[in-house]
């Protein structure tokens, strides 16, 4: 998991209100509208999940530590929504324990490994990772008005979010292709799936338009790969456009450190299908 570093999330909270309209002039969709799609629920559905749930967040001090607004973030994402979240005031097990004391039957909590949304009622724990992923397809689709038979790139394909993005773009019938440094694991990922293992990223970069950008490399995608036309979901971090990429694919762009993925990992870990 790549760890969010400050500046990263500094603002989350504060921007929330423009950062949902910039997606709805993007996608037709807000957050709230992305994170139903991955889960295929109605507004009602949502809605009567969060009406339904408590949320803890949970601190977690170990590792390398709780990154500063972190927990913050997280939270006012939540409260976006609609959910009823708080921040416990104890860390690890006593926050966990805590949680479940002022009657959260959910919780978010992440360390240097994983960060999960743990549904304690249904014995229910959905990674970021899977999250993301899923909610990132859901925005591209929304952007390219439909992702059916439509040739899609994924970057940084054999990581967790890159493969987690290929088997949601295949349930969407996109045709997939591929890249990913480690050419052995893709390899052996994509057996028994119908994906074209990309090998040269610079040329495959200038034969499509539509980009799933998962790695965690700055500066691999510039200003030559965007043309007309082109799209962009990029959960990763840092984004992998150069300064002159972003400058002329800012229009079809989606980016965003926490807000696609918390949102995501709150309607799978709460909305059952």
């Amino acid at each position: 998991m790549t760890r969010l570093k400050r500046e990263d999330i500094r603002d989350t909270g504060q921007e929330l209100f423009a950062y949902d309209a910039d997606l709805v002039r993007k996608t037709g969709l807000s957050l709230k509208g992305i994170a139903s799609c991955t889960m295929e629920v109605s507004e009602e559905g949502l809605n009567n999940a969060i009406c339904s749930h408590m949320v803890a967040v949970v601190p977690i001090t170990s590792g390398k530590g709780v990154i500063k607004g972190f927990v913050e973030a997280v939270r006012d994402i939540l409260v976006y929504i609609g959910v009823n979240a708080f921040i416990t005031k104890d860390s690890d097990v006593a926050g966990l324990a805590e949680g479940i004391e002022r009657d959260a039957d959910i919780a978010f909590l992440a360390d240097d490994n994983r960060f999960v949304t743990l549904n304690m009622s249904l014995k229910r724990v959905i990674d970021n990772a899977q999250a993301t992923a899923r909610g990132y397809v859901s925005a591209l689709e929304a952007m390219a008005r439909g992702l059916s038979k439509r040739e899609v790139l994924v970057i940084g394909g054999a990581g967790q979010v890159g493969w987690n993005a290929v088997l949601s773009l295949e349930k969407k019938g996109a045709k997939v292709a591929i890249f990913d440094p480690n050419q052995d694991k893709l390899e052996a990922l994509v057996k028994g799936h119908e994906i074209m293992v990309e090998k040269n990223l610079g040329e495959a970069l200038n034969r499509y338009t539509i980009l799933f950008d998962a790695s965690p490399a700055a500066d691999i995608i510039q200003a030559e790969h965007i043309k007309s036309g082109t799209l962009v979901a990029a959960p990763g971090i840092p984004l992998g456009l150069s300064e002159e990429a972003y400058s002329l694919a800012k229009e079809c762009l989606i980016h965003d450190s926490l807000e696609i993925g918390v949102a995501s990992m709150f309607v799978q870990a709460s909305c059952i299908r």
